[in-house]
Order: structure tokens, then C-alpha cells, then sequence
């Protein structure tokens, strides 16, 4: 340290004390100008209500929603129209079969049908049902332990 920074020490004192006078000046507008623009903030948040510019964020969520909606409702959509498809392909399979089955019985009611067993007459037929129902009775009778 040098000799002349001795003597000067007063005036560096002076300087350092009017600086933060000065820093405490420009705390102090810095708060002041906060203050007002936080109250300019509030007020143009309060017109900006009123206009409904915020209003207009709900909606965009809103509209954001009810689009992520539509599209599960189109996929359900598409989904029942896949199941649909599928159950009609059924039905014409189904039709086919009873088509086919119908043609057997006008075959049948004409006396063009070809039988299967060999009895000539349905009393015959009834008498081996018969038969083999009471073969089965006999049977189950034998496994029961009677």
C-alpha cells in the first residue's frame, strides 16, 4: 500500500459511501418499477379475462380432449365394423347350410332322397331306436354297480 492511498483513504470513503447510496437509489426505483408493472400485469391479466384470451387455453385443452375422444370412438367404430364383417360372414355361412338343409327336405317330401339305413318303412326305424335305447339303459344299469 502506498503512501498517497493513505491519504486518500478519506476520499475513497466518500466515493464508496455515495455509491451505495446510489445503489440503494436504483433498489429502490427497480422496486418501484416492479411494483408497476406488476400492477400493469394484473390489469392487462384482468382485461385479458374479460376478452377471454385465457378462456381461450381451456378451449384449446378442451378441444385437445374431446379430439383424443374421437379418435378412441373411431377406433371402436372401426373395431364394430371389423366384428361386423366377420359376424356377417358368418350368417352367410350359416345361410349356405340351411340352403343345403332345405334342399335335403324337399328332396325328402318328393321321394327323392336316398336313406341312409335300410328300412323300408319309419315303423321299422322306431323299433331299432327302440332297441338300441334300451341296449343303452341296460348298459348304464351294468356300470352303476346294480
Amino acid at each position: 500500500m502506498a503512501l498517497g492511498d493513505y491519504f486518500k483513504g478519506p476520499e475513497y470513503k466518500a466515493v464508496a459511501a455515495r455509491l451505495e447510496v446510489e445503489l440503494e437509489a436504483q433498489r429502490q426505483q427497480g422496486h418501484a418499477e416492479l411494483n408497476a408493472l406488476q400492477a400493469k400485469f394484473d390489469d392487462l391479466e384482468t382485461k385479458a379475462r374479460e376478452i377471454g384470451i385465457l378462456d381461450l387455453l381451456a378451449v384449446k385443452k378442451q378441444i385437445q380432449a374431446e379430439e383424443t375422444q374421437l379418435a378412441n370412438i373411431k377406433a371402436q367404430v372401426a373395431s364394430a365394423h371389423t366384428d361386423l364383417d366377420a359376424v356377417r360372414a358368418q350368417l352367410r355361412v350359416v345361410q349356405q347350410q340351411i340352403l343345403g338343409a332345405e334342399d335335403t327336405v324337399l328332396l325328402e317330401s318328393f321321394g327323392l332322397y336316398t336313406p341312409k339305413y335300410q328300412f323300408t318303412h319309419s315303423i321299422d326305424y322306431k323299433k331299432r331306436l327302440d332297441e338300441i335305447r334300451e341296449d343303452q339303459k341296460q348298459t348304464a344299469r351294468g356300470l352303476t354297480g346294480r
